[in-house]
This record gives structure tokens, C-alpha cells and sequence, in this order.
């Protein structure tokens, strides 16, 4: 008869049949998960996923730190003390803080897609979500050909309302004429949707799910989050009831609960970012025959489907659809349509629109390569100044409620959620002006440019009043209020993108656990701690993890200097960054590739785990910048870490350029043009000159690059190199 699974408290008969194999297989992944999970035995939860898709995750986390870690526990004899899966649930955690709003902004660009016959007669549903301003994806097999998508319409907000009443919908039309791209064996349809609908409402509004080439979304292990209409009803979301249990070449398979009409439903991890697309649940089977919820055996044309019990649900995973289309021979414009789907959509400028040009600085910011659509639902802006959206919350298979309303949008406060905290106005040009005027006061830019470098040098110096700890720099003025730009968004220094504000509360929460560590151990309160006590603690966090903050300058080429405690705490080189990009760029100089190296780095770049093993391999990342090894130049903010430099330069002469090893590893003299030229390029930021301004009041001194940067050409900078 074949071997016997047991599943729910069911009794799964395993025959020849296909469909039964399947069933027991995946029966058996599920035990194999759980059981791996109880018994805590990290070799054996590691063993269920691939280490290239456990790097690509850690490094989507924004712990490059722990992926590296991981590639060095597997080139090891010894067994891992901690499983990468108890790492990325460790993660996902610390990103709690935004988990419903984020799910709520991922809902809004997920619809109903209403499958009608040629006469407009709805005939069958299923669901399908933006991945672009302009593009829908869902199953191959919910809108298999042009034709049936031309007849069929996209509907959101398919929801239930606060009051428990149906919300207004919004419906858009497919035009398959301008894009429509379609693949049998993976189940799945892409389909260009009309920019405007005929109430006025432009498609952008609500956002997308961008797609993420790489694989490693979500690992085995892992909760995975579905928004759906099952069965054609109001949308519903099945949150983290549920785990991947095996990746397979196309497919990811998941225990989560889902019925028909979920067709074509994103599959996301804890970041809501898009791992698999929904594609079939796998039914429990007995002899051939479906298995009902009620142990029964279902009876074809007289039960109800929905009545069919689901033990497992395979997804098509994304990275397999994104290889397919970058394989396909598009025309240009299909191309272009296509590869904007890999780009998130702005979700600092989409959700400050919905909440009246405040975003709190909890939402600020997602991970590199995460989701960025706006706020979910149709908000309605109450006379109490509240926004309020509207959703129904389905956690594993119980029915929805509707979602409580979240509170008035205001600034955020200081608190476990936020270290936002405004000192006074983002930037008064009036004070500004006049503060930069007294302090140059006795400096004449004519003086010839190594005596205008002098000059600088010694000012610099004695202005630079108040030595913070690095500690301090960091949580107690850059987080809060130094490095905020004026939508009070953290934005990472080499991609310009937001960065989620629980990465820098996470970053507050484990120095205070260092302390408190380090208090119990000399018996005494962290109050009372003395400043070498709390750097030392400080320093032996830093050994262990990845801070969220950039030394323009890498600490490696200033070690061991007379001022190294105030070249590490100096704030007018410290930039928030994504620890991926802060270890992407590791201590290597600033430069330039000609286009043609740029080509050739793009085509031949080590993917995450080989760069992860070697650091002087050619790499890209698309939100960090491009390295060879040797050189590193940013894809974003060159005019800001240009000036910061010479400000180091400046303030510290002798120690860029000393090059202690012989290899060519730090950023030398004849290498001055690049920075120059990139000064030149991006004159100074409000944001810049709000940093400059604030930095003044808090170490003394300011950066003459940012207040004078018609200085630039008049000053010696090739005196401060060693």
C-alpha cells in the first residue's frame, strides 16, 4: 500500500499516485521542519537550506556581519553554536516595531482580479498585486491569454470598512495591448493595468511590490505572510501562522492556509518583500481522493470546495521569475516596463502625501532591496486630524476583524520606537549665516593656499571644543537629530535610501544591554559607569555586530593615532549607512571607473557569498556602489563624503595617505581630483549644512567646505596628506 504520514490528526494513505507521493513528501517536510525547530539543533536546521540563499538573507536584513559569520561557521568542523534561522527570526523581531503598518502598506497594492466572460459576467476570482506603477502580476492560470485579461478588471480596496461595512472599491482595466508577458510552467502573468480609471484615480497611488532578483527571500524555517481574496472575498491576510518548508528549483513550499480564489496572492517574508508568487495548495489525499477538513472524503460535483483540506502550498518563487523574463526577448519598451518592476516604489514620498506630509520616523526607512509602497487602504483623514485605513486582519485560518484605527499622525517622540528628537529649527539660514561669519572671522581666503590650509587646520583644532564618545556621537546626536534630513527620514550616505528607524533603536537597545552587562560585572549601576567602562563596553559591542554608522575616513587608517578617540567621534565624518553597504565598501579609498570598467565589473561581479569570502573581489551593489578591490566609488552622496574628507584632511593632516602596509589601500594624494571634482559636482545639502550647523553646536567646530566652498580651489589640501 506505501508508507503511511500522519498529518492534523489525519491518516495520509500514500499510494503509487502522484498526487499522493507529493502529499507525503510534503507532510514530511513539515515534520522534518518542526522537529528540527524543537530540537534545537542548529546543524540540523541549517541543513534544511542552501548557504548562498542564507547570505542573501542575512545581507537583506542588513546584517552583512552574520553572513559573514555564517560563511565561516560552514567552512568549519565544529557545529554552529546558533542556527541561521534563530539569527533571521532574531532579526525579523527587532523589525516588529512597523510589522502591521508595513502589512498594511503591502495590502494596498494587492486587488481582486474579477475574471469576466466575454458578455462583462464575472465568472471566476483570484488575486494579483502591483510589482510596478504600471505592471500586475498574477497566475498564468487566473488570466492565461491577452484576450481574458482584456475582458477582466483588477479591484481594490475589496475590504471590509471599520464599521464592519463594505468599503467603496476601485476598479482598474488590464490593457494587455501596451504589455502582457505569460509563462505556463511557472504560473505566472504580468500585465500592464490603465494609468488612470474612470473615477480619476491614478494607478501609482497605489504603490507596488517591487521584484527582488536574488534568491534567499525567505529560508526554510522561516514565517511567511499571504495577502489574499480567497475565494473571491474581501481581502484577507494570513500573518505568520505559517513556514517555508522546502525550496525547490521553481518552488517554494509553505504551510500556510489558503482556499481557492488565493491564486496569484503575494507570498512575503517579515520585510514584506515578495519571495514567492501563490500558486496551488497541495490537498491532503487519500486514495486519490481529495480529503475534506472534516476527515471525509470529498465527493466531486456535491461538496463544497472550499471544504477541501490543504496540507501544504507551493509558490512560484520570484527569483525564478525574474530570470525567466531577463531571458526573454522583449522590445525595448516592454524592457524598460519590465525592469521597473526591480525598483521600490518611494515610500517616504508616497506615505508623507498620505499622512499630510508627515511621515513618523518608524516607517522611514526599509531595508536595502525593501518594500516601498504607500499605506493601505483608502485613508480618511478624520476632524481629529487621525488617518485612519481599513483592512481585514486574518491571523492562520480564523476569520478577519477589522483593523483598529492608528493614531493622529504627529511627530515622533523619543521612545523604544523612535530616537528621533529635534534640538530646534531643521535649518535657520539667518543663524546659520551669521555663525559661519564669526567663525572664519580673521582668516583671509587670499593668503596664499598653504597658508589658508594652516589657518584652517589650527581653527579647526582649537574650535574642536567637546571630544564626544563614540557612543555618544552616535545615540545621543547623530541618530536623534544630526544626520536626519528634513523629512526626518536616516538616509543611508551611499544609496540615499531610508533606513528603517528600528535598526538604529535595535543598534540603542543592544548598547544598553552592554552596559548593563558591564554594571553588573563591576557591581555597581550603568549610571555610575565611568567614561573608559562605558567605551569599553562599547568597543567589545562593536566586535560583535555591524553599528548603522559610516566612517568616512575608516577607522583602520587612523589606528593607533594620538587623536584617534576624537577622529572616531567625529561627527562631521560619521554618516548613517546600511551595514551592508558600511561592509561592502570595508575600509577601501574613494575613486572613479571609466564606463567600461563599470561594464566589466557589472558582468563579472562575485555575487553576496563570494564577496562576502573575499573583499577585494570585484562586486556591485546597486544601492551601495561599485568596488574592485582596490577602489570604491558610491552610488550616491560623492559631493558629501567629498567634503567630509577634506574636512578630515583638514582637521587631521598626516593621517590619510600613510600608507603603512605598501598596499594600496588607503586614499592617496594623487588621488586629491577625485574628491575635487565630486566637491565641485554637488555643491552643499540643506541637509549638509543642517548637519554643519548642529555639529558647531555640539563639538565646536564647523566644515569650511560646506560653509566656503568657493575656498575649495584656494586651499593646499595636498599639505594634509601623509
Amino acid at each position: 500500500m506505501g508508507h503511511v504520514g500522519d498529518t492534523r490528526g489525519t491518516t495520509v494513505v500514500c499510494g503509487p499516485d502522484p498526487s499522493g507521493e507529493t502529499v507525503c513528501r510534503f507532510v514530511a517536510d513539515v515534520k522534518e521542519v518542526e522537529a528540527a525547530a524543537a530540537g534545537g539543533d542548529p546543524a540540523r536546521l541549517n541543513a534544511l537550506d542552501d548557504l548562498p540563499r542564507y547570505v542573501t538573507r542575512l545581507v537583506q536584513l542588513g546584517r552583512p556581519d552574520l553572513a559573514a559569520d555564517v560563511v565561516r561557521e560552514a567552512g568549519r568542523d565544529t557545529p554552529p553554536e546558533r542556527s541561521v534561522l534563530e539569527r533571521v527570526i532574531e532579526q525579523n523581531e527587532l523589525m516588529a516595531v512597523a510589522f502591521f503598518a508595513r502589512g498594511m502598506i503591502a495590502s494596498r497594492a494587492v486587488g481582486r482580479v474579477v475574471v469576466r466572460d466575454g458578455a462583462g459576467r464575472a465568472r471566476d476570482y483570484g488575486t494579483g498585486f502591483m510589482v510596478s506603477s504600471e505592471l500586475l502580476m498574477t497566475n498564468h492560470h487566473v488570466l492565461p491569454d491577452a484576450q481574458s485579461a482584456l475582458q477582466s478588471v483588477i479591484e481594490f480596496d475589496h475590504a471590509l470598512g471599520l464599521d464592519g461595512q463594505p468599503m467603496p472599491s476601485l476598479r482598474f482595466r488590464f490593457q494587455p495591448g501596451r504589455f502582457f508577458e505569460t509563462a505556463r510552467t511557472l504560473d505566472f502573468t504580468l500585465v500592464a493595468v490603465e494609468p488612470v480609471n474612470d473615477d480619476g484615480v491614478a494607478l501609482a497611488s497605489r504603490g507596488w511590490i517591487h521584484l527582488i532578483a536574488e534568491s534567499g527571500k525567505a529560508i526554510v524555517g522561516e514565517p511567511i505572510n499571504i495577502i489574499q481574496h480567497p475565494g473571491g472575498e474581501r481581502q484577507q491576510i494570513a500573518i505568520r501562522e505559517n513556514r517555508v518548508v522546502r525550496a525547490e528549483d521553481d518552488f517554494l513550499v509553505y504551510s500556510t492556509d489558503t482556499r481557492r480564489g488565493s491564486s496569484g496572492a503575494p507570498a512575503l517574508n517579515d520585510q514584506w518583500q515578495l519571495a514567492a508568487l501563490h500558486h496551488a495548495g497541495v490537498a491532503e489525499m487519500r486514495d486519490g481522493v481529495e480529503v475534506r477538513r472534516d476527515g471525509q472524503l470529498y465527493r466531486e460535483g456535491i461538496d463544497d470546495p472550499e471544504s477541501i483540506r490543504y496540507v501544504a502550498n507551493r509558490g512560484i518563487r520570484v527569483s525564478r521569475i525574474v530570470a525567466e523574463m531577463e531571458a526573454r526577448d522583449l522590445p525595448a519598451g516592454h524592457r524598460a516596463m519590465f525592469e521597473a518592476a526591480k525598483r521600490p516604489a518611494p515610500l517616504a514620498e508616497l506615505l508623507s502625501g498620505v499622512l499630510g506630509g508627515v511621515a513618523p520616523a518608524s516607517l522611514s526607512g526599509v531595508p536595502a532591496g525593501g518594500l516601498a509602497p504607500v499605506v493601505g487602504g483608502s485613508p480618511a483623514i478624520g476632524p481629529d486630524g487621525a488617518v485612519r485605513w481599513t483592512l481585514e486582519v486574518r491571523l492562520g485560518p480564523a476569520s478577519g476583524v477589522p483593523a483598529a484605527p492608528l493614531p493622529p499622525a504627529r511627530a515622533p517622540e523619543p521612545s523604544a520606537e523612535s530616537l528621533f528628537d529635534p534640538r530646534g529649527p531643521y535649518l535657520d539660514e539667518g543663524a546659520d549665516a551669521a555663525a559661519a561669519a564669526a567663525y572664519y572671522a580673521g582668516i583671509d581666503p587670499e593668503a596664499g593656499p598653504s597658508a589658508l590650509f594652516a589657518a584652517l587646520h589650527d581653527r579647526l583644532r582649537q574650535t574642536h571644543t567637546h571630544v564626544l564618545s563614540y557612543a555618544a556621537a552616535r545615540h545621543d546626536h547623530l541618530y536623534p537629530w544630526i544626520d536626519r534630513h528634513e523629512d526626518r527620514a536616516l538616509r543611508s550616505v551611499y544609496s540615499d535610501a531610508p533606513m528603517p528607524e528600528e535598526l538604529f533603536v535595535a543598534e540603542r537597545m543592544a548598547l544598553r544591554a552592554a552596559l548593563v552587562r558591564t554594571a553588573r560585572a563591576e557591581g555597581t549601576q550603568v549610571e555610575a559607569l565611568g567614561a573608559a567602562s562605558l567605551e569599553a563596553a562599547d568597543a567589545a559591542l562593536e566586535a560583535t555586530m555591524t553599528f548603522n554608522a559610516e566612517h568616512v575616513v575608516p577607522q583602520s587608517w587612523f589606528e593607533g593615532a594620538a587623536e584617534a578617540r576624537a577622529q572616531k567621534s567625529d561627527l562631521h565624518h560619521l554618516f548613517a549607512c546600511e551595514p551592508e553597504c558600511n561592509s561592502f565598501r570595508s575600509n577601501i579609498p574613494y575613486s572613479e571607473f571609466t564606463e567600461e570598467e563599470e561594464r566589466r565589473i557589472a558582468t563579472s561581479a562575485a555575487g553576496a557569498l563570494e564577496a562576502l569570502r573575499d573583499p577585494t573581489v570585484e562586486a556591485v551593489r546597486p544601492m551601495c556602489g561599485l568596488r574592485d578591490g582596490r577602489r570604491f566609488e558610491p552610488a550616491a552622496g560623492k559631493g558629501a563624503v567629498a567634503r567630509a574628507t577634506l574636512y578630515f584632511v583638514l582637521r587631521y593632516p598626516g593621517i590619510v595617505g600613510d600608507v603603512k602596509s605598501g598596499s594600496r589601500r588607503e586614499f592617496l594624494k594623487s588621488d586629491l581630483p577625485i574628491l575635487l571634482d565630486w566637491a565641485r559636482a554637488e555643491p552643499p545639502s540643506r541637509h549638509e549644512r543642517h548637519r554643519n550647523f548642529w555639529i558647531a553646536e555640539v563639538q565646536g567646530n564647523r566644515n569650511p567646505l560646506i560653509d566656503r566652498p568657493d575656498w575649495l580651489d584656494r586651499i593646499a589640501f595636498a599639505d594634509g596628506f601623509a
